[in-house]
Formats: C-alpha cells, structure tokens, sequence
C-alpha cells in the first residue's frame, strides 16, 4: 500500500487504478479507513476528497465481482453503475469505512431509514429492465444513492425522478445529487405520488409496504412496471414486481427480501 500512494504523479490515472487492483482487499480496506478517519477529523480537500473516491473505487472492484458471482448474471451497465457512484458520498460519517461492503447502512438513529445494500439496487433495476433513455420514479429516495445509480444507468437522456418524505433526508439526497442533471428530489409522501408520474413506465419502491396501493397500479402505462418490497415484517418480505400487459396488471414474486417499513401515515 505504501507504494502506491507514494506513487503520487499516479494517482488518479489508469495506472493508479491498475495497481489499485492489484492490491489485497485487506490493504485496500485499511487505507479506506485510514483516510475516513482523516475525513472525520477535519473538512477534507480536495485531494484528499478525490483520495477517498479513488480508494473506495477500490475496495468495490470485489464488490461487484462478488455480486455477479452470487446474484448474476447482471448487464455489465448495472454493475458499472455500483463501481462508478462514489457510495460513500450517501452515507454517513460514521460509515465510511463500510462504504464498500454489500450491507445496508442506517441513516438515522432511529432505524427509519437505510442506505440498502447495493445489491438490492441491482435486483430492482434487473427486474425493471431499466436501461439508457429511461423515465423511472423511485418512492423512497433516502440520501440518494438508488437516485444516483439510476442515472447513471438511464444517462443523459434518461431522467430519475425521486420522492422522500423525511425533509431532512430529502434535502440531503438533493445536496448529493446536486449537478446531476437527469435527476429531481421531491420531498412528499410517495403513497399519494401516482398522480405525478406523468406516464412513466418503470417504478421502484426502497420500502416496504403492507401491499401495493390499487393507485400504484392503475398509474402503470402499458408495458410498465413497478418493483417494491411488499410485507411489514422483515422475514415476510417479498419483491413483488407489477406489470401492465394488455391491459392487465400481472404481479410477479421474487424472493425474499428485507427493508425498512414505509413511514406514510396513509
């Protein structure tokens, strides 16, 4: 590791990332810690912002290798989307250091909220079949990292668009997104959202519901679907995918699955 960051006229540049490769995960995770903790301690600088995102890239080389290897096979696209969103951007603080794990992370204190695991993002957007030039809505947009990943996949003549109904946590997903152009924050209740879809055909839920709203469904264009974990208790879960075809609504399941409740007073 001491080698490679005293290779500073590489840093940042393919070579740089070759030899990042060429790292053991163990080596790779230490120096994500060592600079989360420089992070903590004071306002980072720039070099030491691009630092974090060039070694946290890093540590998630494995990460997507071992999510095609045990949830694939995946569009190279979709796994691309988890190697480039800098994750660590959408957690907390306290979190750095997992920002490359495959495990969901808290947002708050109070467990209201969750980062999911990247994972969890990929079996979504797989069952949507999301891809370039997509409209997609997600309900749930916690500090924007799911946002953040379908813009990637959807690019520049996509558009995400996202509904949170935390303020605080709406605020901070915007703050994150901010520069990214195919994306909007909306801070609302997601449950009565359907109205303002406009047609768009791919829906994702990053909660879980008791069931999926008789609105929800009937927003579906042709051709559209909508994934959400459906079921309040966590070994109950399941995703559920909705699809309108001919004029019907198909409903589909997916295995079993694990997030956070939905907060809608509704």
């Amino acid at each position: 590791m001491a080698g490679v960051q005293a290779a500073a006229p590489l840093l940042f540049t393919v070579e740089f990332r070759r030899k990042m490769a060429q790292l053991p995960l163990h080596e790779r995770r230490d120096w994500l810690a060592s600079l989360a903790v420089r992070v903590r301690e004071a306002p980072p600088s720039n070099e030491l912002a691009q630092e974090m995102r060039e070694v946290a890239r890093g540590c998630r080389l494995p990460l997507v290798d071992s999510i095609q290897a045990q949830l694939g096979p995946f569009d190279a696209l979709l796994l691309r989307a988890v190697l480039e969103v800098p994750r660590e951007r959408f957690v907390r603080l306290d979190d750095l250091e997992r920002s490359a794990d495959d495990t969901p992370l808290p947002l708050d204190d109070e467990g209201h909220a969750t980062i999911s695991a990247p994972h969890a993002y990929l079996l979504s957007f797989r069952l949507l079949e999301l891809g370039p030039g997509d409209a997609l809505v997600e309900l749930g947009s916690g500090s924007g990292y799911g946002a953040a990943l379908a813009a990637f996949i959807v690019g520049a003549q996509g558009r995400v668009r996202s509904f949170e109904i935390d303020r605080r946590l709406a605020a901070w997903a915007a703050r994150n997104l901010e520069g990214t152009g195919n994306v909007s924050v909306v801070q609302a209740d997601a449950t009565g959202s359907a109205p303002s879809w406009e047609g768009v055909g791919k829906v994702v839920v990053t909660y879980a519901v008791k069931d999926i709203p008789a609105a929800w469904a009937d927003a579906l264009p042709e051709g559209g679907r909508l994934v959400a974990p459906v079921g309040m208790r966590d070994r109950d879960q399941l995703l559920v995918m909705l699809r309108r075809l001919d004029g019907r609504v198909l409903r589909t399941e997916h295995g079993a699955v694990r997030y956070v409740a939905d907060r809608s007073g509704r």
